[in-house]
């Protein structure tokens, strides 16, 4: 039989899913399975590495059963993963403590320490990202100090799509997208650099090998092709981060092209074609050759299910529902705005500490006002990004959606006119959006030698538009609530820092 499906398999926050895609990119069968972090610790978010394994070997055998392609017609495997996630590992990939992904913040003397080196700058600029304990290097400090039978009987220091990786083939690598999260990586040269890992304290020994994200790194292993029930040999590329494949899934192949993420962890990433280094964003590479991805990440798009749960109905709502009650409301959700701060926030404020704020409550608020102000506050927050990011040089000529929020026409609409520019989201043929495993199978079928060109690959396999035009109108309204909006978030930052003081003192979370 003739080789030519490819699997993508997308390890992510609280699901893998996995796909068979055939050679014109149509998908054959999809699976996914969830799961969830632990949390020993308010700080502490980590998950034992072999669940998102035992999930890969699951999703793969159930996609392939329901195609009922056969193992011997497997042309390529492609895999991404999140972000900042370290996963220490032994020579046999197997890991020895719980892996520390994005979520986790445990890390805060550590970061505290490096940001008070004299060569503290240096680092932010080598890697062109800030230190904050959500990235991977002060997470290294930590395993060190705290759990250093550990850090020194490791093999290897991987990411999450690394270790999946390792799993499949037995080789120990990390793409350039991933590579970001350690502040000893040479954005602009792709390599470590030996002097500053000295300086923290890491073995450049228990590193993984540097490479881009098509290269074919081995074929699957004899072992990892029995636990998936494929078999021995198919080329596995090296995979990439989450939020990179996903821009490129959305439609993001071109530089000033933007993907708008709508889901549990919102933000944008812009394709830009030099190293920009503003520490309040995110900078990573793009999966595309001579392309990198200027980031916001914000952590408020979970704050809309966190609504439904709460103050839903007792018989439950969908958020189509909620989508419709927002709609019931005008912009501006008559003078209420929310600040969209569940969990602290990432980009640009990089602190633990700030809480959701309705701000502007009267007894003539409506249901549907706090809905949609939610929705609002969303999308303020990614334009707090925006403007840091335009500040910078950075020039956006196309936002494309993606996430849960792309299915809600009221919340598309929204953004648009927030940002004031056209939001696009792009679909299949079929109806469907693209997403990391459209993205990941471009980048597999490239590597494989099933298609040349990655971009045009993914505008093929996206060619219908829906088109959210931006109203002058409710954007001159936006501008002036965004201003306020950014205010209030600034303002209130000792507050939050003192009410953290207090809730620790008091064991109030």
């Amino acid at each position: 039989m003739t080789a030519h499906y490819i699997i993508t398999i997308d390890v992510g926050t609280s699901s893998t899913k996995t796909a068979l895609w055939d050679e014109a990119g149509h998908t054959l069968a999809e699976a996914s399975v969830s799961y969830v972090l632990s949390r020993p610790s308010p700080l502490w978010a980590e998950i034992d590495a072999n669940i998102w394994w035992q999930a890969v070997c699951q999703t793969t055998r159930e996609v392939m059963a329901h195609s009922g392609v056969h193992p011997s017609e497997i042309a390529g495997i492609g895999v991404d993963g999140v972000g900042w996630t370290l996963v220490p590992v032994d020579q046999n990939a197997e890991p020895l403590a719980p892996a520390m992904i994005w979520l986790d913040r445990r890390a805060q003397a550590e970061t505290d320490w490096l940001n008070t080196l004299p060569d503290a700058q240096r680092l932010i600029e080598l890697d062109a990202n800030p230190i904050d304990p959500a990235y991977i290097t002060p997470k290294l400090l930590w395993l060190k100090y705290h759990q250093s039978e550990v850090f020194d009987s490791t093999y290897r220091f991987l990411t999450a799509s690394g270790f999946i990786t390792a799993r499949l083939t037995g080789e120990f690598t990390c793409d350039f997208t991933q590579a970001y999260g350690y502040h000893f990586f040479d954005m602009a040269h792709e390599r470590w650099d030996a002097v500053t890992a000295n300086q923290i304290g890491v073995p450049l020994e228990k590193m993984p090998r540097l490479c881009a994200c098509t290269e074919i790194i081995d074929g699957l292993s004899e072992r990892a092709a029995q636990e998936l029930g494929l078999r021995a040999g198919i080329p596995v590329i090296a995979g990439c981060l989450d939020a990179a494949v996903g821009a490129l899934g959305a439609g993001v192949t071109r530089l000033g092209q933007t993907n708008d993420q709508g889901g549990q962890a919102g933000g944008f990433a812009v394709s830009v074609v030099q190293v920009i280094i503003e520490p309040q964003l995110i900078f990573s590479h793009h999966v595309l050759p001579n392309q990198y991805l200027l980031q916001a990440g914000t952590v408020g798009g979970g704050s809309l299910g966190w609504f439904r749960q709460i103050l839903g109905d007792s018989e439950g709502i969908s958020f189509e529902s909620l989508s419709q009650q927002a709609a019931q409301s005008t912009a501006g959700s008559h003078g209420l705005l929310f600040l969209p701060y569940m969990a602290g926030e990432r980009t640009p404020l990089w602190s633990s500490d700030p809480r959701g704020v309705f701000f502007g409550l009267s007894y003539k608020t409506s249901r549907a006002d706090m809905i949609r102000a939610l929705m609002e506050g969303c999308a303020f927050a990614v334009q707090d990004n925006v403007a840091i990011a335009e500040a910078k040089g950075a020039v956006i000529t196309e936002y494309l959606g993606s996430g849960g929020a792309a299915q809600s026409a009221v919340w598309c609409q929204i953004k648009a006119d927030i940002y004031g520019k056209p939001l696009i989201v792009a679909h299949r043929s079929d109806g469907g959006e693209g997403g990391h495993n459209l993205g990941l199978y471009a980048l597999t079928a490239y590597a494989i030698g099933q298609v040349d060109d990655i971009g045009a690959c993914v505008e093929r396999l996206l060619p219908n538009r829906q088109v959210y035009e931006p109203s002058p109108q409710r954007h001159a309204l936006y501008e002036d609530l965004f201003g306020l909006y950014r205010d209030l978030s600034r303002k209130l930052l000792p507050d939050f820092e003192h009410l953290a003081a207090l809730n620790r003192k008091h064991n109030l979370e």
